[in-house]
């Protein structure tokens, strides 16, 4: 449903970016928004953070090029290639100089592995050393293809965002792979939040006549549908709502998300 973590999407997609010289993560080119500055850390400065002297060595810089993400936001994506043309060093950042994505090639699949502990461990210590925020909670870890993934994901107010946080993509000896934030904009909280057994009432009377509303109501930060009368780009702010689940008459289940503020229907998903 909503809620579906997709972190295994993300190390694929880092992983891709890493190996893949000619595969972007945002491969289409966009034109710079009117009036948009550009305010970026120099790839240079990164790589010497997380290079060694003899990787450096030969590394050329490429001119910047402006991407949009899989999100849909504005991206200036610098690269660092070797003398052969092999992209080497990857780093997207936003408009605004935030990194978003930073992915190393030719990162060795180590044995032995990682306790979840020294993971989460590294992971943190690369996030320091790059200089990025510091995310907050408790992230979760898995390994997949040689890689480990540590994520946490981003919560505001105390409410998921599903889809936004700070992943860390690390070999088996905790070696950097690459790193990827992700921030969708948000709209402002309602002044009010309804009450939970309010949204489950709601969600009752809007379902069709056997439909059974069986799951709880849980607050997170959505993204409008095209159905419910809003706009639905990728880089809609996400709205504050009351998610409700339960089953239809022919046994697939179904997610409303109602405004959390007013009840309004702002989404759905059905699953069979």
């Amino acid at each position: 449903m909503y809620r579906v973590r997709w972190a295994l999407p993300l190390l694929i997609a880092v992983t891709a970016a890493c190996s893949s010289p000619g595969t972007a993560i945002a491969p289409s080119r966009a034109p710079l928004a009117d009036g948009a500055a550009i305010s970026v850390r120099p790839i240079t400065i990164v790589a010497a953070k997380i290079l060694s002297p003899m990787e450096l060595r030969g590394l050329v810089a490429k001119p910047f090029i402006v991407v949009r993400s899989e999100s849909g936001e504005q991206r200036i994506r610098q690269v660092m290639i070797s003398a052969d043309g092999v992209e080497a060093l990857r780093v997207e950042s936003a408009l605004d100089g935030s990194l978003r994505l930073i992915a190393k090639s030719g990162v060795a699949l180590e044995g032995g592995g990682l306790s979840e502990s020294a993971a989460i461990a590294r992971a943190l210590r690369h996030l320091v050393r790059l200089g990025l925020e510091m995310p907050g909670g408790g992230p979760g870890v898995r390994s997949a293809a040689g890689r480990t993934l540590v994520n946490w994901e981003r919560e505001v107010r105390g409410v998921p965002v599903p889809g936004d946080g700070t992943r860390v993509v690390l070999n088996e000896s905790g070696e950097l792979v690459g790193v990827a934030v992700e921030e969708s904009p948000l709209a402002a909280p309602p002044a009010r939040v309804a009450r939970a057994d309010a949204a489950l009432r709601a969600a009752a009377a809007l379902v069709p006549s056997g439909a059974l509303v069986d799951w709880g109501a849980e607050l997170a930060w959505v993204l409008p549908t095209e159905g419910a009368g809003e706009g639905s780009g990728q880089r809609t702010p996400r709205r504050l709502a009351w998610c409700v689940g339960g089953v239809l008459r022919d046994g697939a289940t179904f997610e409303l998300q109602l405004d959390a503020g007013n009840l309004a229907l702002l989404g759905w998903d059905v699953a069979p």
